[in-house]
């Protein structure tokens, strides 16, 4: 079997000559940032996701209003929220004014 070798060249700068990299001020609040009025306009998609036993393409589409289904995971335990393949935290649903929401319980 051949070997192969690999050679990997780098420069390291002086120090005297690097820049600075410029620290970033604690913040309290992502509302603090200077980026937050762009930041906050921008769209994210979130997936919380709750598995459903014996739940079926013919079901998602006979959907009514009431109809209730049984999930795999107990009603005690939070759910993973996602956000582009990153956990962000766990929540639990909660009816609010006749909707389903989420409560964000906590950060990953």
């Amino acid at each position: 079997m051949a070997e192969t070798e690999l050679t990997v060249q780098t420069t390291i700068t002086p120090a005297a000559q690097a820049k600075p990299i410029p620290e970033i001020p604690s913040m309290a609040n992502v509302e603090d940032h200077p980026a937050w009025p762009t930041l906050s306009r921008l769209p994210v998609t979130m997936t919380a996701q709750i598995a459903l036993s014996r739940f079926k393409v013919r079901n998602l589409l006979g959907l009514t209003p009431g109809q209730v289904f049984e999930s795999v995971s107990p009603d005690t335990e939070d759910v993973p929220l996602w956000s582009g393949g990153v956990q962000l935290g766990w929540t639990e649903f909660e009816v609010v004014d006749q909707k389903i929401a989420l409560r964000l319980t906590r950060l990953a």
